[in-house]
Order: structure tokens, then C-alpha cells, then sequence
């Protein structure tokens, strides 16, 4: 990256950019017939996607916040270790994916305690975010915040404030806020990103959400977003830059997991070279809402 470049970056509001790593088997949508048993059957393509955006951030000297499944660094340490020493925020993004509330608060307990162990374990690198599969800590499941300050968890981003089907709280906050939890622990909680439009939370900036809308809308909201004091979370998939994924459906059945996968490449990159984007921990950080590492 040039001086210019730089010190260009470094005037603009800090935005986070995050990757949920998992694979195009993995995605909650296919899992009706795709049983997590059956996953050791299929191609594993997560590995190669995600070292194909390490290539793309270091191009443009971007760190950004890695949650990772167990289930994943479990089967590929190494790929872990790449993230970590490339300079990334190594967080959890659970074992995997169960949904959080289909699991009990023992269950939940197990499953983020021995992800966040196994990544530490990997990466040499203290695990203190997580993100839930789904964005599944919705009004029911508000416990697994307990649960994640229990376990040494300092930071959530699983909250996504819009009204949707399968997730989301349409009154949460919208700004990086500490939620209090039982036993006198605290969490952030740093929710995906929306903005308010004709009285409703229009999410953007993730997945299909990302895919699918026009780059310059994109980058209005960012912009709409920060003028609020609000920053930002671009978030992206590996399986979300691998157009050439084995089609498990037709696209159907699926189409919200389809759309769009040609061009999600090349709009992160122009995202890239437009957006200060930094690992969550670091916008928390700034915002006096962590301890600086």
C-alpha cells in the first residue's frame, strides 16, 4: 500500500470488518439436508477461500476479526495460525454452528468454552469476541450473554436490531454498547450494522445483504452511519468469494445463498480501497468500551 494511501486511510472514520469462517455446507440454510453428520463428506473449500482474502487484505494492509468454528480449527490448525500471525483478531464464532437457542445454557456453556479454548490453544492468542451462529442470541437466548461473560468472553456481536424470521431484536441498540450480566460480569455488545429508514432498522453491510445491494448504497449507509457517531461492521464469508462452490440446490430453493457470489470479490475490494476497516477489538478499543491490548 502507498504513503498516499495510507494516510488517506487514517483520516477516515474506523470501521470493523469481520469473516465468519465457514464453509458452503456449514450455512444454516442447508442444514435441513445437510446433517452435520454428513459434513466429513464434503469438500472442504473454506481453507483455500479464506487464504485468498488474507492475500486480498494484505494487499491493502487490512486486519480485520476472524470468527472462526471449532469444528474448522479443528480440522485445519494451521489455517488458524496463518490468521493469527498475519496480524488478525482470532475470535469465536462457536463449535459448530448450532443454532443458540436450540442448544440449553450447559450446552452453550460446552460449546463456546471449548472453542474458545481449542482457538487459544491454536493461535497463542488470548480469544475474547464471539459471534453466534446466525446471529441466533435473539430475545429467548439474551442468557447466552451470561453465559459468555462467564467464560472470558469480553465482547459479543451476534445481535443483529431488526425484525426478522430467525433472528434478530428490532429494539436493540444500534451503537456498541456494555450490557451488564448476572454475577456482576460485564459484555460488550457490538451489533451488526443498520440504519433507520422510514421507521424500520434496514440491515447492510453482510452477506446477502452486502452481495446483493448496489456498492455505492453501501457505501452511502456507511457514510450515513458514522455521520451518527455510529461505526460500521463489513462482514463476509468465505464461501461468499468462491463462486465456483459445488451447488448443493438449486438456486430455487436457495436463492438468498446463490445471489450474487460472481461479484462479492470485487466489491470488498472496492470496499477496501475506500473504508478504514479495522478488527472489532480495535473499534472497541477506541470507543473506550475494551481495555487496550
Amino acid at each position: 500500500m502507498s504513503r498516499e494511501l495510507q494516510e488517506s486511510q487514517a483520516k477516515r472514520p474506523v470501521n470493523a470488518l469481520s469473516v465468519d469462517v465457514e464453509d458452503y455446507f456449514q450455512v444454516r440454510s442447508f442444514s435441513s439436508f445437510i446433517p452435520r453428520a454428513a459434513w466429513d463428506s464434503y469438500e472442504p473449500r473454506y481453507g483455500t477461500a479464506t487464504r485468498t482474502l488474507l492475500e486480498l487484505l494484505e494487499r491493502f494492509s487490512v486486519k480485520g476479526t476472524f470468527f472462526i468454528l471449532g469444528w474448522n480449527a479443528k480440522k485445519d490448525p494451521q489455517l488458524v495460525r496463518e490468521i493469527s500471525q498475519a496480524g488478525h483478531e482470532v475470535a469465536s464464532h462457536g463449535w459448530d454452528h448450532t443454532l443458540v437457542y436450540e442448544q440449553s445454557e450447559s450446552q452453550f456453556r460446552e460449546d463456546v468454552a471449548k472453542t474458545k479454548l481449542l482457538l487459544e490453544e491454536i493461535s497463542g492468542s488470548k480469544v475474547i469476541g464471539f459471534r453466534a451462529a446466525s446471529y441466533s442470541i435473539i430475545s429467548r437466548s439474551l442468557w447466552a450473554l451470561d453465559v459468555l461473560a462467564e467464560t472470558g468472553h469480553l465482547y459479543d456481536s451476534s445481535i443483529y436490531p431488526i425484525r426478522r424470521g430467525a433472528y434478530g431484536i428490532p429494539c436493540e441498540k444500534r451503537m456498541p454498547q456494555r450490557r451488564a450480566c448476572d454475577g456482576g460480569r460485564g459484555i460488550v455488545e457490538f451489533p451488526m450494522s443498520t440504519v433507520r429508514l422510514g421507521g424500520w432498522n434496514v440491515p447492510f453491510g453482510s452477506g446477502a445483504y452486502l452481495r446483493c445491494a448496489p456498492l455505492s448504497v453501501t457505501k452511502k449507509l456507511v457514510k450515513r452511519l458514522n455521520r451518527q457517531g455510529v461505526p460500521a461492521i463489513v462482514n463476509v464469508h468465505p464461501w461468499e468469494l468462491d463462486p465456483h462452490q459445488p451447488r448443493v440446490c438449486s438456486f430455487l430453493r436457495r436463492p438468498n445463498h446463490y445471489l450474487n457470489l460472481k461479484g462479492t470479490f470485487s466489491k470488498l475490494h472496492a470496499l477496501l480501497s475506500v473504508l478504514r476497516l479495522v478488527p472489532l477489538k480495535d473499534v472497541l478499543e477506541s470507543l473506550g468500551l475494551l481495555p487496550e491490548s
